[in-house]
C-alpha cells in the first residue's frame, strides 16, 4: 500500500512540473494538478498541504533524492551534486518557470533550504571539527547552500551555458579561495 501512496505523490509532483512548463504557477490550480493525475482533490490533500508544498516536494526530490541517503563521503556529495545539476540541466524549462515563484514561499528559498538540509547531514557525518571551528554546522551549511543555490540559478539563467561538469568545477575552484585572496593583485 505504501508503494502506491508514493507513486501517487510522485505523479502529482511530475504533473505539477509539467503544468509549470506550460502555465504560470500562480494560475495553476489544485484541480488542474488532480485532473492531470487522474485523482480527486482529497487525494492531493492526503499528500500535500497546498501547491507550494507540492513544489517543494519536487525540489526535495531533485536535491535530497539525488543523495540516495548516502552521506558517508565527499565523493557521495560530489556524485549527488552531479546528479542534481544534470536534473537542472534536463529540466531547465521547469526551473526557469519555478524561479518565478517569489515571495513568502519563494522557489529560491526552497532550493536553498533543501541544499542546506543535505549539507547539514554531510556536516554531521564528515565535518572536521578543527576546520572553521568558530562556526556552527548550521551557519556553514547555510553559507554553502546559498552558494549552491547561486550556481543552480546560474545554470538556469546565465547567458553562458554552464554544464553540470562546469558547475562542479566552479564550486571546487571558487571554494579553494577566499574573496580576499581573489582581490589581491598578482605581483
Amino acid at each position: 500500500m505504501e508503494r502506491k501512496r508514493g507513486t501517487v505523490r510522485d505523479a502529482l509532483c511530475e504533473n505539477l512540473r509539467e503544468l509549470m512548463k506550460r502555465r504560470l504557477f500562480d494560475k495553476i490550480t489544485i484541480k488542474q494538478i488532480c485532473d492531470e493525475t487522474g485523482v480527486i482533490r482529497a487525494t492531493f490533500y492526503n499528500h500535500f498541504d497546498d501547491k507550494y508544498d507540492c513544489l517543494n516536494a519536487i525540489v526535495e526530490g531533485d536535491i535530497v533524492g539525488a543523495m540516495h541517503d548516502d552521506y558517508s563521503s565527499t565523493q557521495a556529495l560530489y556524485n549527488g551534486l552531479r546528479e542534481v545539476f544534470a536534473t537542472v540541466e534536463r529540466e531547465k524549462e521547469f526551473y526557469r518557470a519555478a524561479w518565478q515563484v517569489t515571495g513568502q514561499n519563494s522557489f529560491g528559498d526552497m532550493v536553498a533550504n533543501n541544499y542546506q538540509a543535505v549539507l547539514m547531514r554531510y556536516m554531521k557525518n564528515l565535518r572536521n571539527p578543527a576546520i572553521l571551528s568558530d562556526y556552527s554546522n548550521e551557519l556553514l551549511s547555510a553559507y554553502y547552500a546559498n552558494s549552491l543555490t547561486f550556481v543552480t540559478h546560474m545554470m538556469v539563467f546565465s547567458r553562458e551555458e554552464l554544464s553540470p561538469s562546469q558547475a562542479l568545477n566552479m564550486i571546487n575552484s571558487v571554494a579553494s579561495y577566499s574573496a580576499f585572496e581573489l582581490l589581491k593583485k598578482g605581483s
